[in-house]
């Protein structure tokens, strides 16, 4: 039974779509990318993958979406996509007592963290891993974490949240008025967050965060060598405010298109003193806390696969195999 045994698995960001089929015995295998700006709704990605020829039965599906999750209820925060998780179950070629699954998308990494390879994972910080707490902190058109222990992850939304106070006074001090435009933890730590610091220090309103970032790594004058630093360190010091708040010994673990960017550049450098910075009840937390950044786009798919093949071998789907 077990190698037959196949679930659909994905995805759902707010710009993009990942899809993907999965089993013990096939891995992850066919992913396929599809930008959301070219669909109306979910279910027209999720028809659009089950179209292909020689789809095989499924037994489940897992989806991971950027966006809260409330009893099979999702709704993305960058996106008007919602739904349910019993609707998209009506429209899949699901097999008999097969079902669909949908979880938030950090907490699809957290499900991730056990089957990642060294080739999807990079140390920013060497440190000492204690415990089972870890935390993924996703920095990408939007911002969130969720934290992982001992096999379950908790939900949470702290893109949502204000920010720390230590972070207000910062950009208070760097842009040398009140950071009003920075209502929240999102408006800074993501795609849009960036581009909104590079225009508050004198940048080109046009620039996006790509460019911001190409024109930082180019080293040509340009305000990007002031905002690119400036925005890793304050990544770096709410990272400090992490800490305490989730106690993540196994550390923090960076994803998302946008701590990618950054982090892959000198500003790397930046991030890692603001967090590193002595003093403070917070310095000895810090110093053995390693720091991660997760490279691969797709890794949220390796975990929402994990979720599905368990969830559909607890159903009596398959045996349950060591």
């Amino acid at each position: 039974m077990a190698s037959d045994l196949t679930v659909l698995v994905g995805d759902v960001g707010g710009s993009n779509t990942r899809l993907a089929l999965a089993g013990p015995e096939i891995g992850v295998t066919g992913l396929k990318h599809f930008p959301n700006d070219s669909y109306s709704s979910l279910d027209e990605v999720l028809a659009a993958y089950c179209a292909q020829p020689g789809l095989p039965p499924l037994q489940g599906c897992c989806l991971a979406v950027a966006g809260p999750v409330y009893g099979g209820t999702y709704r993305l925060t960058n996106r008007d996509w919602h739904g349910t998780a019993a609707g998209l179950a009506e429209r899949l070629p699901l097999e008999p007592g097969g079902r669909v699954d949908v979880v938030n998308d950090l907490a699809a990494l957290g499900h991730a963290l056990p089957v990642l390879i060294p080739g999807q994972l990079s140390s920013l910080r060497a440190g000492r891993q204690q415990g089972e707490q870890a935390l993924v902190a996703g920095v990408g058109t939007g911002f969130n974490v969720s934290l992982s222990a001992g096999g379950n992850t908790i939900e949470a939304e702290l893109g949502h949240a204000s920010l720390p106070d230590p972070l207000a006074q910062e950009l208070a001090r760097l842009l040398g008025r009140s950071p009003e435009e920075f209502p929240s933890v999102e408006e800074l730590f993501s795609g849009r967050g960036l581009v909104r610091l590079h225009r508050a220090l004198g940048g080109d309103p046009s620039e996006g965060g790509a460019e911001i970032v190409a024109a930082f790594q180019d080293g040509e004058e340009h305000v990007a060598q002031r905002s690119v630093p400036a925005w890793a360190r304050l990544l770096g010091l709410l990272a400090r405010e992490l800490v305490p708040a989730y106690m993540p010994g196994q550390g923090i673990f960076f994803a998302g298109s946008v701590a990618r960017g950054v982090l892959g550049t000198g500003a790397r450098g930046d991030f890692l003193a603001a967090f590193a910075e002595p003093g403070g009840k917070l310095a000895a937390q810090c110093a053995t806390t390693p720091l991660w950044l997760i490279t691969d786009d797709a890794a949220g798919v390796s975990g929402t696969a994990r979720y599905a093949i368990e969830a559909a071998q607890r159903r009596g789907a398959a045996p349950v195999r060591a």
